[in-house]
């Protein structure tokens, strides 16, 4: 073993090492309440503050938070002694161009290491460094960017280095004694129990009225809102009225599939007759219930074809009690998925004009229907747009109106529609707005001029071909700093001209045509 090798080898532990590393050393360390509040953060929340105000005492506040605390305690959150809302000293920090607080006479980026001032009678914030090189030494009294004069008594220190117990958080009163402002979350979840559960209206509605006709009748018409179970309601009446008249006509009457409630509901919310709402046979029209029992309403223009797999019927009926035996297996009936070969066409009618648009629903399927279907059920009505960048776009579809909200027909964001046809080339090209890939939900923008690096990332699903005279209005109306317009450019509503989606094909079209002639000509023999 060499000489040097271990020559700090012990067979005991050093004094160093007690204090170090044993005898409780670490776990002091770990114990230790000291927690220094960094400069840029408010003194009675401990988030980085917006509008920082301060006191006399250099301790920082944010406007927002610290004037309801003086209003209920009438203290210092800090200090504990009384405080009025006079005593605040509004501030004002400097940035560079990548967002950090500097001094802005010497253009050093303020740190945990850096001596912080300000000057009470301008609120302008400093490095002590600038205010005693130019200041203190030159017997300068007055300020550095104003030349305001003012004395040494208005100098505020906000951060000292050289004082690491001035913000230590255990030892603010607010803290000591747990005094804080009483959450709105918290009174609002005091009042209302389900508040901060994600709910739906009807559910919150059938949760408010349990136990009552009203909360029956809420489940029973599917919720949706008034609007939608009025038009069920009306389905239901339809319906009711339909197999009265059967009843009452005598005579007799030619047999015909079962109408389904739930393809009378979809008729009426999609604008068909009762008559035309009768399923094509007794298995489509079981799809149909069951798929309603999933929670998904199938429109009646949806066609269901034979899957390659079993409905499973045999299997649950074998392995579980609780279903009813079936000894048979049958394919099930799934949608399928429907690609029009034609355009729609629709109608925007704003406040500030109207624009006709073309959406190509041959080649974006999912997203015209999307679109088109909002359009059918009033769900862009009387929305704004809230966005609007001159020579980019203007944006609307969201319900909130703050560019956060909205939502797809089915519920759930849906895929993009990529196509090499169809890129953010020109004036007037409608495409889908979206937080990321796959993302869509209602929110749509109209481009005022080429967007070449949208391209591939957005679902271009239409273009404006009438009214373009429309987005040279909107494109001068005023925008405030977050790009809303200060005058609201409103959609009134959206009138559907040519929707391929309730448009039975052609294909139909001559399956029926041909299957009533099969019939004409059997019943003339």
């Amino acid at each position: 073993m060499g000489k040097k090798q271990h020559s700090k080898d012990r067979m005991f532990i050093t004094k160093t090492e007690w204090a170090t590393e044993w005898g409780g050393a670490k776990s002091r360390d770990l114990r230790t309440p000291f927690k220094r509040l960094p400069f840029y953060c408010c003194a009675l929340t401990f988030v980085p503050f917006e509008d920082p105000v301060c006191t006399v005492d250099g301790h920082v506040f944010d406007i927002l938070y610290i004037v309801p605390y003086i209003i209920k305690y009438g203290k210092n959150p800090v200090t504990g002694l009384p405080l009025a809302l006079k005593d605040l000293i509004k501030l004002q920090f400097h940035k560079n161009s990548d967002g950090e607080y500097q001094c802005p006479v010497l253009n050093k980026v303020f740190t945990e290491f850096t001596h912080i001032v300000a000057i009470r009678t301008t609120g302008n914030v400093f490095s002590y460094e600038a205010v005693k090189e130019l200041n203190l030494k030159t017997k300068n009294w007055k300020e550095l960017l104003t030349d305001e004069p003012f004395t040494k008594d208005d100098i505020i220190t906000i951060q000292d280095p050289n004082k690491l117990d001035a913000k230590v958080l255990s030892e603010f009163d607010h803290v000591k004694h747990d005094t804080k402002l009483d959450d709105e979350d918290a009174k609002k979840l005091a009042e209302d129990p389900t508040f901060n559960i994600n709910m739906s209206e009807d559910t919150k509605r059938m949760m408010r009225e349990l136990g009552t006709q009203n909360g029956r009748d809420a489940a029973l018409m599917g919720g949706g809102g008034s609007k939608a179970q009025k038009e069920r309601a009306a389905a239901f009446a339809t319906l009711e009225a339909a197999r009265q008249r059967i009843i009452d006509q005598d005579g007799p009457q030619k047999e015909a599939p079962a109408l389904s409630i739930v393809d009378a509901a979809s008729a009426s919310v999609h604008g068909r007759s009762a008559e035309a709402a009768k399923a094509g046979s007794a298995e489509k029209t079981a799809a149909r219930v069951a798929a309603h029992a999933l929670g998904e309403i199938v429109p009646l223009n949806t066609k269901l074809v034979k899957s390659r797999y079993t409905s499973g019927a045999a299997s649950r009926g074998l392995t579980s009690t609780t279903y009813t035996p079936v000894t048979t297996n049958d394919f099930e009936y799934v949608k399928a998925e429907k690609n029009p070969k034609k355009k729609g066409y629709v109608r925007l009618h704003s406040t500030h004009g109207d624009l006709n648009l073309e959406l190509h629903c041959d080649i974006c399927p999912r997203t015209c229907e999307n679109f088109l279907t909002h359009c059918e059920n009033g769900y862009y009505d009387n929305q704004i747009f809230h966005r609007n960048i001159r020579n980019f776009m203007i944006q609307g579809g969201d319900p909130t109106g703050t560019g956060r909200g909205g939502e797809s027909i089915w519920g759930k964001p849906f895929k993009d529609e990529v196509n090499s046809k169809l890129l953010h080339s020109e004036r007037g090209i409608l495409s889908m707005a979206n937080s990321g890939p796959h993302s869509n939900g209602s929110q749509f923008f109209i481009l005022y001029k080429s967007a070449p690096h949208l391209n591939y990332k957005h679902t271009v699903f239409g273009r404006v071909v009438g009214g373009l005279e429309t987005l040279s209005k909107t494109e001068k109306v005023p925008v405030d700093d977050d790009d809303k317009p200060l005058e609201d450019i409103k959609i009134l509503k959206i009138s559907v001209f040519v929707n391929p989606y309730t448009e039975p094909d052609e294909e139909e079209v001559k399956l029926k045509e041909s299957s009533e002639t099969a019939e004409n000509e059997a019943e003339n023999l």
